[in-house]
């Protein structure tokens, strides 16, 4: 089962063939033994946020279960955060910091050609100039391969914090060089964010607030732009810029944000329903202005979305699918902050996989405030991947180890113990 985790975790750098899903194969397999198990603290809001969107989507469109495209566009979060589940189905004893140094090595390596290519044909500088000479790397859109690039930038971050190395340092940089080239803006303000963590110590109080000003801001923003003349619940619209990238702002700040608050509006408590965003609802059954139930809904699963992770739970969820999350997201990184703590003080067994975790997650966060990251494989299967993988580490106690060795006893050096007579 490990070798599933350990081949979909080096898969991870590309999505054109996305093989990298098999990493939820273990809960296929193994289900059985998640009873009578401890857990971490964070499985349980990971649970039940699972449950509650299986829940969702039930009562908003049942069949979306049975349709491949669901998977892979709307409900992708299943295919993100299953793997996650699976690493409490199997066991390994790998050295984790090893092997996560060697996929930040091959990872970089290999995209190497690829980038090599692209400054070929387009010139180093292109995405400086146009938004059409832009990197992509072996992913179907560039902001997959931005936010992989970012998170792969935080395992090397992690892999340098544990060992100093002239090799990881190079390949951080070209690493750098490459999220640069993709002109994911988002991407980049992720990676960004990370320094200011770091450079406040990684505390709570700073995650906290990074988490609130996010989900503040995007509320704000979405706010500011709505218009009372606009049916937001209608979709068709037209927004037009000679720049692209300014007009796909555009398209976020008065279109899209604007029309997952409408959602929100409309049912508060618990959404309009999973994967109902991109849909076309001809109207709103209101229950006291908390619930309301879709009526007259034409299913389609799309790539369009709210560009706003937290505005898309909100509108599809509501309040308590979004505080399910956050509490789920909250708790993950505390667990790999404590962890990261601990294993300074016992060896730095497993310290890599626990820093790289707490500081994509950070990334993570940051980077779904322009996109709708939180549940795209291409981002997020890198952390999750991590998480299974060192969920299932069984390292040896140390400590106990040697508390249960025996204590050599010194041997007597001939003459050094002679007395005089």
């Amino acid at each position: 089962m490990a070798y599933i985790s350990l081949v979909a975790l080096f898969l991870t750098v590309t999505n054109f063939v996305p093989v990298s899903a098999i990493g939820f194969a273990p809960l296929l397999l193994c289900i059985w033994r998640f009873y009578g198990r401890s857990y971490p603290e964070f499985i349980a809001p990971l649970v039940a946020f699972s449950a509650y969107v299986v829940l969702s989507t039930l009562l908003y469109d049942p069949a979306s279960f049975l349709t491949f495209d669901f998977y892979r566009r709307d409900g992708n979060f299943f295919i993100s955060y299953a793997p996650m589940l699976a690493g409490c189905l199997y066991a390994h004893r790998w050295d984790l910091n090893k092997l996560l140094r060697f996929f930040f090595i091959f990872a970089v390596l290999v995209n190497v050609p690829s980038y090599a290519l692209f400054v070929g044909e387009v010139g180093p500088l292109a995405m400086l100039q146009h938004s059409g000479g832009s990197f992509g790397s072996y992913f179907v859109a560039l902001n997959a391969a931005g936010g992989f690039l970012a998170m792969l930038f935080c395992l090397g971050v992690a892999c340098y914090m544990h060992q100093r190395s002239k090799l990881i340092l190079v390949l951080l940089a070209f690493n750098a060089l490459m999220l640069f080239s993709t002109y994911s803006r988002g991407s980049l303000l992720g990676v960004v964010a990370v320094l200011p963590y770091l450079l406040f110590g990684r505390k709570p109080w700073v995650l906290l607030g990074m988490m609130a000003g996010i989900i503040a801001c995007s509320i704000g923003i979405a706010l500011y732009n709505l218009s009372p003349t606009v049916d937001y619940m209608g979709y068709p619209f037209n927004m037009h810029n000679a720049d692209a990238k300014v007009a796909n702002l555009d398209i976020r700040y008065e279109w899209l944000w604007p029309r997952a608050f409408t959602y929100f509006r409309q049912s508060p408590l618990f959404g309009v329903g999973f994967g109902s965003f991109d849909d076309d609802i001809a109207s709103l059954i209101s229950y006291f202005g908390l619930v309301a139930q879709p009526v007259g809904v034409i299913i389609k699963h799309s790539d369009s979305h709210a560009h706003n992770s937290y505005l898309s739970f909100l509108a599809e969820l509501g309040l308590v699918g979004l505080s399910l999350f956050m509490i789920f997201i909250w708790q993950l990184i505390r667990w790999a902050a404590n962890g990261a703590a601990d294993a300074l003080k016992e060896g730095r067994h497993n310290y890599v996989a626990y820093l790289s975790i707490e500081l994509s997650s950070v990334c993570l966060l940051v980077m779904s405030f322009s996109e709708h990251r939180l549940t795209s494989p291409s981002n997020v299967l890198i952390l999750s991947l991590t998480v299974s993988l060192l969920l299932a580490s069984r390292v040896p106690d140390m400590s106990a180890v040697r508390a249960s060795a025996p204590v050599p006893r010194p041997r007597a050096t001939p003459g050094r113990n002679l007395r005089k007579t």
